[in-house]
């Protein structure tokens, strides 16, 4: 019985730790992609992109949310104000998109601002 009374407190910790991990908070569940008009524009911006600086930019569309990684981080969400322009959580950088005549994107453009 003292295996039980010292896991005790081990099960209790990592149940905690387990609820608070799992539950996101209420910015993280709000959908980043605006109506369907503009997703069926931000799916054709699907895909990855080489910078002009030689760094690689990935763009992944969901059915409510918008994912951009620089390089090899991991995705992040990020927030479509409107079909041509993808803003990080942050709000200091942004993605531009160029398109074609047929609505396909031509060109990207990553955008930062600088930390005054």
């Amino acid at each position: 019985m003292t295996t039980w009374t010292n896991l005790r407190p081990i099960t209790l910790s990592a149940a905690l730790l387990a609820t608070l991990t799992l539950t996101a908070p209420a910015s993280a569940q709000e959908p980043t992609v605006p109506a369907a008009s503009t997703r069926s524009m931000l799916r054709l911006a699907q895909g990855e992109y080489l910078l002009d600086d030689g760094r690689t930019l990935k763009v992944h569309v969901g059915s409510s949310r918008l994912a951009v990684a620089l390089d090899e981080s991991p995705l992040e969400a990020w927030k479509a104000e409107n079909n041509e322009l993808l803003v990080s959580p942050d709000g200091m950088r942004r993605v531009r998109l160029y398109r074609s005549a047929d609505g396909s994107v031509d060109r990207i453009a990553l955008e930062t601002d600088r930390v005054r």
